[in-house]
């Protein structure tokens, strides 16, 4: 029993070892450029993901006067006045939904090419990672943690066969105590590490997100920072915060949406389906595509930064996880 417990020790030594080694490297390696937060939009994706952003676009909007969203979650154009990429998806999916729906018409913005590409900027520059690129050291981590959790009830079963077989003779330290230093830690630095390689906004995109923040915390921000930073849980107008909150939920229970690809950000996790070639999910309080607490003011994320995610190619983005 000696023996095997120091081989135990010397495999999830050296499993953990090489895991920290590895993610911290991959980590590191993914922050490059300057850490900064080009608008509010951005903003969005990093702290929602894409549904951060279509709620801000849509807050906006509503708030303005060019489109009204009333109950039940149906939204009409009054003013087909766009300012930027994001707003002109907003009135192309709108035209291409003659009902209006809310929770439609806000997935069909959050897999827009205008909101794809603000995840594939944010990634270029560093601040996020492509959706998969970890998804090796995050199995890793996950398979590691997973058996050494199946290890604990196995070391309480190889104990009782330990005392079984000794008869009378003494048989030293109980192997269960013996496999316990190794398998807690060995569970417990696994889980942290697939938790750290699943996630998708980078430390530079933490840094940027919070220096944003920082910079507009005494001003104050229009619409769509707001909402970027906030969510729409803090929305003072109430009506158009039920509404938009409901279509997160409704969004969230639907296997057809587009769902967090690989992308944790710093929140919760909202994972429905998953599509290829998209964000879904974000970062700080993350939110995936056609899910929605994230982008409805909690956090959310793709996989959960507490990293959660579905598989899409490196240049992707849909872009939601736990705080990061």
């Amino acid at each position: 029993m000696v023996l095997i417990a120091l081989a135990l020790y010397l495999a999830v030594g050296v499993s953990s070892a090489l895991l920290i080694v590895k993610v911290s490297a991959a980590l590191r390696g993914a922050s490059h450029g300057a850490p900064r937060v080009h608008d509010a939009y951005e903003a969005a994706f990093l702290a929602g993901g894409p549904a951060r952003v279509a709620d801000a676009a849509l807050a906006a909007l509503h708030t303005d006067g060019r489109v009204v969203i009333g109950g039940p979650g149906v939204v009409t154009a009054l003013r087909q006045v766009a300012h930027d990429p994001v707003e002109r998806e907003v009135f192309r999916a709108l035209a291409a939904a003659p009902s209006g729906a809310l929770p439609v018409l806000r997935q069909e913005v959050m897999r827009s090419p205008a909101v794809q590409e603000i995840g594939h900027a944010l990634a270029a520059r560093g601040l996020m990672t492509p959706p998969r690129q970890h998804s090796g050291l995050a199995a890793w981590g996950l398979a590691q943690g997973i058996v050494c959790l199946v290890g604990l009830p196995l070391s309480l079963v190889a104990t009782v066969v330990q005392f079984m077989g000794s008869g009378h003779q003494p048989v030293g330290l109980p192997f269960v105590l013996m496999a316990l230093p190794a398998l807690i830690p060995g569970m417990v630095i696994g889980f942290n590490q697939a938790n750290r390689a699943g996630r998708r906004v980078a430390p530079h995109g933490r840094r940027a997100l919070r220096s944003y923040s920082a910079a507009h915390a005494h001003a104050a921000p229009g619409v769509v920072a707001f909402v970027a930073l906030r969510g729409v849980r803090a929305l003072p107008d109430p009506e158009l915060r039920a509404q938009l909150t409901g279509a997160a939920r409704l969004g969230r229970g639907s296997r057809s949406t587009v769902s967090h690809s690989t992308y944790a950000y710093g929140g919760g996790a909202d994972s429905p389906a998953c599509s290829e070639a998209v964000w879904c999910a974000s970062s700080g309080s993350g939110s995936g595509c056609g899910s929605g607490s994230g982008g409805s003011g909690g956090g959310s994320s793709c996989g959960s930064s507490s990293g959660s995610s579905c598989g899409s190619s490196s240049g992707s983005s849909c872009g939601s996880s736990s705080s990061s």
